[in-house]
């Protein structure tokens, strides 16, 4: 049975990713394709190309991954992403989605026709740092004569790809809104918009998925900042058991 694992987009709350793939591998179950948006599609990348959960965990959290983003203020964004591009070169020196051991699909949006895009040939850095340009915080990301913007925009959890490849699709949401969003600046008005568009699209793909799996706290923690990164790790494994409990025989 060939196994689908759509991970959304969320910023550090991908750290619950990791989580729900340790519980994932400690119960036999291993993914023969992945797909990503923004965070997942960088969750995803490294864990196709062989790296562990819990390497990819201590990795991350040792590198001080937001010192790698350059410094751009223009009319765009805050920061742009280029410069990240070394860093993910040392853990995907390869750079092609062919070098990978778990065949990818990461996910951006083209903003000039609003419309998803799916990389899964070729080039494997770029696609990945244009799905995670987030509008208002990153500048859009020029490749392959689009201009791209974060995946989640169009498609926060990329499961088409994977009903048409795979035989059973397991979704992982870490992007849910709460209500209790402050909204105490315009920018707050621009960002929870922003979300609920996220939101809205996630929720609809979840609903196509045979197990879903939505850590229901993760909203407490914020998207941008790590330092809560063992909790939302622990919050993504403990939520995978509990879902996944009694549903084993769905799989194997």
């Amino acid at each position: 049975m060939k196994i689908g694992l759509a991970l959304s987009g969320g910023g550090s709350r991908g750290f619950a990713h990791l989580g729900v793939i340790k519980a994932l591998d400690e119960m036999g179950l291993k993914p023969s394709m992945i797909t990503g948006t923004s965070a997942g599609s960088i969750v995803g990348a490294l864990i196709a190309a062989g790296h562990t959960p819990d390497y990819i965990f201590d990795t991350v959290t040792s590198i001080g991954i937001f010192s790698h983003l350059k410094f751009a203020f223009n009319r765009f964004g805050l920061f742009k992403l280029e410069k990240a591009e070394n860093l993910f070169l040392r853990f995907l020196p390869d750079n092609s989605f062919e070098s990978l051991k778990i065949p990818l699909i990461v996910c951006a949006t083209d903003i000039e026709n609003g419309e998803p895009v799916y990389y899964s040939e070729g080039e494997l850095i770029k696609p990945i740092l244009a799905s995670c340009c987030l509008p208002g915080i990153f500048e859009p990301m020029k490749f392959q004569g689009r201009l791209l913007i974060d995946g989640g925009i169009t498609d926060n959890l990329p499961v088409g790809p994977l009903k048409e490849a795979c035989d059973f699709v397991i979704g992982v949401n870490v992007m849910p809104v709460s209500s209790s969003m402050p909204i105490n600046s315009v920018k707050d008005i621009l960002m929870k918009s922003i979300f609920l568009a996220i939101r809205n699209n996630s929720g609809e793909q979840l609903k196509r998925c045979d197990i879903a799996i939505e850590p229901a706290e993760i909203y407490r923690y914020d998207g941008m900042n790590m330092s809560k990164a063992k909790e939302m790790y622990t919050l993504g494994y403990e939520c995978a058991l509990r879902e996944l409990e009694g549903k084993l025989s769905q799989v194997l």
